[in-house]
């Protein structure tokens, strides 16, 4: 699984750049700390780029609670210029 992951990890690395990358929904949440080291761990052997990995704390209401956030932030920006 780290294998697969690190893969596609690489990938947007090299294309983005982010300098962190968080495992996140049921299998960055299963896989906790260890996973995320062993992706890390083939990330630096295939990408000259560094990369942090975190696994995600949030689960599965990561991308819900980024879109309430995102919501949020509109509305306040709306409102309050």
């Amino acid at each position: 699984l780290a294998d697969r992951l690190a893969l596609g990890v690489a990938s947007v690395v090299a294309l983005l750049d982010p300098g962190c990358v968080v495992l996140g929904g049921e299998v960055g949440q299963a896989g906790g700390d260890e996973l995320a080291v062993r992706v890390a761990e083939r990330i630096v052997r295939m990408s000259p780029l560094p990369a942090e990995v975190r696994p995600s704390v949030l689960g599965g209401a990561a991308v819900l609670r980024g879109a309430l956030l995102t919501a949020q932030d509109g509305a306040q920006n709306d409102l309050f210029g």
